[in-house]
């Protein structure tokens, strides 16, 4: 289906808010920096625009369950496999070898499996933006067991399921990272992106004016939001910035037939993935190298510039270096293995 400027405008921004998120809070532990907390809120409108897109790509009968889980492993596994293996190698050559993480908490990292990590207490994997993608890949799991049934019962199914599993902690207290994760708030996210993918269907968007409105209440809401911690996978998240990314996701399409095609934040757009996540490992480095110039106030301002475009320069080269050709083998294998004879039985006498 053709891109829509929208959602490609808007991923490139989600990426950007997280890149300058950390950006500023490395600045803020490392050079004594005053910064802001909003930019976390990327990631929620990622998922807004996840369960969006995934509503939208699947109207054709012809995706089975089977088919959408090899599509999306294909565009998620490959790239990320690939910068947890290159943390893990970096950490095996330059770091303290009691220091590295144990090859269970590596598996549990690639199977997407939630785990507390031991080194921040957080429930993260090796390479931290990835928490994000234990979400990505249990929404899918329960979307591709929604294929099973028919369109019109399909929106009513994921969002029963997804709604049920965040009632839930209502009558039995979750424990432990895998349960917190399945269970958490977050989830409606992906149920608002699932009901606005209905609405772009029916065409029952707002109106420009209306649109606009809502795109100031959201992005006012964002800018306001008190410091809530990235960690926060709870209720308070959803209304700080859950609902106001809903918002904005739905004043973007809203305002689609109004948008220009350029150049830039499309390209941003289709590399968003690698430069959420590559910008981890680029502002280590670069941290490092402006620390060598010192740590005053001023060293703050310089890091984040600094961080933040040699995150989207490499996040981009990767994009086009990496994710590109990684995506275009996958794809290239995958069809070869669909269009395989089948091996045929040898009867035996």
């Amino acid at each position: 289906m053709p891109k829509i400027l929208s959602i490609q405008y808007l991923r490139a921004a989600a990426a950007l808010m997280v890149v300058f998120f950390h950006a500023d809070g490395m600045a803020q532990e490392y050079f004594n920096f005053t910064g802001l907390s909003f930019g976390a809120a990327g990631v929620d409108i990622f998922f807004v625009i996840s369960g969006f897109i995934m509503w939208i790509t699947t109207a054709s009968e012809r995706i089975t369950p089977a088919s959408f889980a090899v599509n999306r492993i294909i565009r998620i596994v490959p790239l990320y496999w690939a910068m947890t293996l290159l943390l893990y190698g970096g950490w095996l050559i330059f770091r303290d070898p009691a220091t590295l993480p144990s090859l269970w908490n590596l598996v549990r990292s690639l199977l997407f499996i939630p785990f507390v990590s031991p080194r921040t207490g957080e429930i993260q994997p090796l390479l931290i933006a990835g928490w994000t993608l234990n979400f990505e890949m249990f929404f899918y799991a329960v979307f591709a067991c929604g294929l099973l049934i028919a369109r019109r019962h399909r929106a009513l199914f994921v969002c029963t399921i997804l709604a049920a599993l965040v009632a839930s902690p209502l009558f039995v207290s979750p424990s432990g990272p895998v349960a917190l994760t399945y269970t958490s708030p977050l989830l409606i996210e992906f149920m608002a992106g699932c009901l606005l993918g209905v609405m772009y269907e029916r065409r029952a968007l707002p109106r420009p004016g209306v649109a606009v409105f809502l795109l100031v209440i959201g992005c006012g809401l964002l800018l306001t939001s008190s410091g809530l911690s990235a960690a926060n996978i709870t209720a308070a998240r959803f209304f700080h910035w859950g609902l106001p990314s809903f918002l904005i996701v739905t004043a973007a399409l809203a305002l689609e037939s109004k948008l220009k095609e350029w150049r830039l934040p499309m390209l941003l757009g289709d590399a968003s993935y690698s430069i959420y996540l590559t910008h981890g490992i680029v502002l280590s480095a670069v941290k490092s190298a402006v620390m060598l110039l010192g740590t005053q106030p001023l060293m703050s301002v310089i890091f984040i510039f600094a961080g933040c475009a040699a995150s989207i320069a490499a996040g981009v080269g990767a994009y086009y270096l990496i994710e590109k050709p990684l995506l275009a083998a996958c794809r290239t294998l995958a069809t070869m293995v669909r269009r395989a004879p089948p091996i045929a039985a040898h009867r035996t006498i």
